[in-house]
């Protein structure tokens, strides 16, 4: 029997039988009702799930407790390293130490929400960190309705701050001439090459290997990148299969790349068994990788010892994207050469960096007319 129904001076006592635990114990919740046909409604409702298996499982199981659960029954075979990491960063350095002790079942969107304040108000988050740590609470207690540990995602209700759009820098023709020409003949010429004439992302350049470029073909096949999650450094293959892209290699990327390979042998010669023959293409005078993060901060001392404007090494991207726009190269060519999945995330980026007076449509509109001067 599922539970039963007991009248207690004016009220309706309905009693709920989840049966025995694990120790044999039985089960039991209770509730009251106002009157016997709002009792067999309850008790009627409980059995349906029942049967259904559809009933949240009685636990006191704190917020921390899933998280952690979580973490060791979902995320660790179901996410990549750096997925993981970031999951870990936020939830044991942000969320438990506000939100752990909250026992699951009890957990409500005013607890969440409050987070959310603490974390802009107190922490001085920005929005859009708001909206990763909401990602990943919301993606957690979707796991926890699926496995019925809760009956409803509570993030659910929870209101966002508006994200704010980042606006990334970008060099004009000229400016990126200059830095080209600055960084001739110092570590920097090749990665800094790689990401001007080809827009490559920065995990991109530092997982680049010689065994991917081809100089008979002049190709450069992008099917590898290096970052990392904390100390940890990790080598994957592109997130996306538009990422994993051959590219072609002008003469000037010819020979930069043609260079870096003639004193890389001259470095493993003189150096013999002491040489780390890594295969990487980015790489110090020993033959061993950068740390990831090492040609980021290479970058931004370069820029600022030579008075260069500041911009972030992942603006040479958004660089190599505007000049070809402006040259009148087609956005769909220019979206398969930086590797995004579809054109929609092309112009999602890129449509406030182009053609803000819509200097292209209006003209059209004048040739239409056949009112142009040209």
């Amino acid at each position: 029997m599922a539970g039963s129904i007991t009248k207690v001076e004016t009220k309706f006592r309905v009693t709920f039988d989840f049966g025995t635990d694990s120790k044999g114990k039985r089960i039991r919740k209770y509730t009251s009702a106002s009157s016997e046909a709002e009792a067999r409604k309850l008790l009627n409702e409980f059995e349906y799930n029942q049967q259904r298996n559809l009933l949240v499982q009685t636990t006191k199981m704190t917020f921390s407790e899933f998280l952690e659960h979580w973490i060791e029954n979902y995320v660790k075979y179901n996410c990549e390293e750096t997925t993981i990491y970031g999951y870990r960063n936020i939830i044991f350095k942000h969320i438990i130490p506000f939100l752990g002790n909250f026992e699951l079942q009890k957990l409500q969107p005013a607890h969440i929400q409050q987070y959310y304040k603490y974390l802009m108000d107190d922490k001085q988050l920005s929005p859009n960190t708001v909206h990763k740590h909401h990602a990943c609470i919301r993606k957690a207690l979707d796991y926890g309705l699926k496995q019925q540990f809760v009956h409803r995602n509570v993030s659910d209700a929870v209101t966002l701050p508006k994200k704010e759009r980042f606006v990334g820098q970008s060099y004009t023709r000229d400016q990126l001439n200059i830095l080209l020409d600055r960084v001739k003949n110092t570590k920097l010429e090749l990665p800094v090459y790689l990401a001007g004439y080809l827009g490559l992302r920065r995990e991109e350049i530092v997982g680049l290997q010689w065994k991917y470029i081809n100089f008979k073909d002049r190709s450069i096949q992008i099917a590898e990148v290096r970052t990392s999650a904390g100390s940890k450094e990790i080598v994957k293959a592109p997130e996306t299969e538009q990422s994993k892209r051959v590219l072609y290699m002008t003469d000037e990327l010819f020979e930069v790349l043609t260079k870096a390979r003639e004193r890389q042998e001259e470095y493993k010669w003189m150096l013999g068994d002491e040489y780390i023959d890594s295969g990487y293409v980015y790489i110090q005078d020993n033959g061993k990788p950068y740390r990831v993060n090492t040609l980021t901060e290479q970058f931004g001392l370069f820029l600022e010892r030579n008075a260069l404007p500041k911009i972030r090494l992942h603006d040479l991207r958004h660089t190599f994207a505007s000049i070809l726009y402006e040259a009148g190269v087609d956005l769909k060519a220019i979206s398969e050469a930086l590797g995004y999945s579809d054109l929609a995330t092309t112009n999602k980026i890129y449509t406030h960096r182009f053609d803000k007076t819509h200097k292209k449509t209006i003209n059209a509109m004048s040739a239409a007319l056949g009112r142009d001067k040209d």
